[in-house]
């Protein structure tokens, strides 16, 4: 096991598509593009780039790490083929990094004052008032499932009322507007693939590898395509 490995991140999870490099504990590049839709046609072209840009090989690195959702199921499936193709093509290991988490650990990071918060809440976009989410602590730590929850005036009312809470992600912008509470705070943070970085490398220091044969994303909730009104009218 490599001490100082270096990791190639992949995160497509929402509107951002993000690729980034690190070696042990250092961001060594990160790439960011905010391009709706366009994830199927932009991540090989960013790998390739963020590759040649560090001088880096896909047989320099010692592991491929994925964002595994929830989020866009689009998104989630183009990251994750592109992934593992590049698993399959180099013999390099799988590591997968919830979306939520990664949103919970940066959101940590970027903030001098998080030692005063309760809890950390990250939100990823669903539909309406619906957003995927999470109880974490305030150094990031996972507290409670997954779940797909719709919000409203009494959404997290026992967790509100035990400390200062920090509402972060997509979701939280949408949500801002309901949540009103003294404990609540809120603040911008996007899934990228530079927040990977820690929880990735704890799971590769403990040799937690993914099956790249068998792996899919974490959908949380079925993809439900649009149905014709024309077809149900037949």
């Amino acid at each position: 096991m490599n001490s100082s490995p270096i990791l190639l991140y992949i995160e497509t999870s929402g509107e951002i598509c993000s690729v980034a490099l690190s070696r042990g504990t250092e961001l060594i590049r990160e790439i960011v593009v905010k391009e709706p839709r366009a994830h199927a046609r932009i991540i090989a072209p960013m790998v390739e780039e963020i590759l040649n840009k560090s001088a880096i090989s896909i047989s320099d690195t010692d592991a491929i790490v994925v964002s595994e959702g929830p989020g866009s199921y689009t998104g989630l499936r183009v990251g994750v083929s592109v992934a593992k193709g590049l698993c399959f093509g180099s013999g390099k290991p799988l590591i997968a990094v919830g979306s939520l988490d990664l949103i919970a650990v940066t959101a940590a990071k970027n903030r001098s004052d998080i030692g005063s918060f309760h809890t950390i809440i990250p939100m990823i976009d669903a539909r309406r008032m619906e957003v995927y989410t999470a109880v974490y602590s305030a150094d990031a730590v996972r507290l409670s499932g997954i779940e797909a929850k719709i919000i409203d005036e009494a959404s997290f009312k026992e967790l509100l009322e035990k400390g200062k809470t920090l509402f972060c992600g997509d979701g939280a912008a949408k949500v801002q507007s309901i949540l009103k509470h003294e404990n609540a705070f809120f603040t911008g943070v996007d899934a990228s693939a530079g927040g990977m970085l820690k929880p990735a490398l704890d799971k590769y220091n403990r040799g937690e590898f993914q099956d790249v044969a068998y792996f899919e994303p974490f959908y949380l909730k079925d993809f439900v395509a649009g149905i014709s009104k024309k077809g149900l009218l037949k």
